[in-house]
């Protein structure tokens, strides 16, 4: 039965491991705000909010699964075995890799792209920040399973199992309600990238258009374009809240 629990302790804590790695790389994904540029960055404040409420959750949930293990260990008088620096280094990461796309000749110029990092954000970022929304989530959803398995496959026998089950049942559905919520970031970071990007070819045609002289129909053509874009970002908007709800 000892051999039973130390298995399983093991597993909870492999699971914890990568636990804590999921943990790291949402922070990398939101530390850096100047990424939405100063046009769009109060769009992403409420996502900020909502992450750093689920930021608290996922560190209790990593905190219980800490407990959990060393209690399992403690209740036989096994000894915990120390953290592994090989294994934890050994974690892949999950914060996708940055995938610039071609920029138009005029952004090529270091002062304009400059400003138009600056001012519009940088898309490509996003995108990137998005896709890392969308890994956590698979992984948090894996993890879940996972859990889940080990308390089907390893149904413990020992005095207090069935609160040990209790607990971590609680925690799974914690971490499958992690899931979910990351994958609801995934989508929105997705959609705020898109309205990054139209901001940015809308700011450099207005570049172009005062760079020329600029005609009635330029201006009238460019009003037009600001206008429609005014409506899409109002739907994309309420559209945000309601994921964020």
């Amino acid at each position: 039965m000892t051999g039973q629990i130390v298995r399983h302790a093991g597993q909870v804590e492999a699971v914890r491991v990568r636990f804590a790695a999921v943990h790291e790389a949402s922070a990398v994904v939101v530390g850096d705000e100047t990424v939405y540029g100063r046009l769009c960055r109060w769009i992403i404040d409420t996502v900020l909010e909502k992450h750093a409420r689920q930021d608290e959750l996922v560190s209790y949930v990593e905190e219980n699964l800490r407990l959990i293990v060393a209690g399992l260990h403690d209740l036989y008088g096994v000894r915990r075995p120390a953290p592994d620096p090989v294994r934890e280094a050994a974690l892949p990461s999950l914060v996708a890799p940055v995938e610039h796309s071609a920029r138009a000749a005029m952004e090529r110029i270091g002062p304009l792209r400059d400003v138009l990092d600056d001012l519009t954000g940088l898309p490509d970022v996003i995108a990137a920040h998005a896709r890392t929304w969308y890994t956590i989530a698979a992984e948090q959803q894996a993890m879940a399973d996972e859990l889940e398995a080990f308390l089907e496959q390893d149904p413990p026998e020992w005095t207090g199992a069935a609160e040990h089950v209790r607990l971590m049942g609680h925690n799974v559905e914690a971490i499958r309600g992690l899931g979910s919520v990351s994958a609801a970031f995934g989508e929105i970071t997705e959609s705020v990238g898109v309205l990054v990007a139209q901001t940015r070819r809308l700011v450099r045609e207005l570049v172009i258009s005062l760079a020329v002289a600029p005609t009635d129909a330029t201006l009238w053509r460019l009003a037009c374009r600001i206008a429609v874009y005014g409506v899409a970002l109002n739907a994309t908007l309420t559209h945000l809240e309601d994921r964020l709800a």
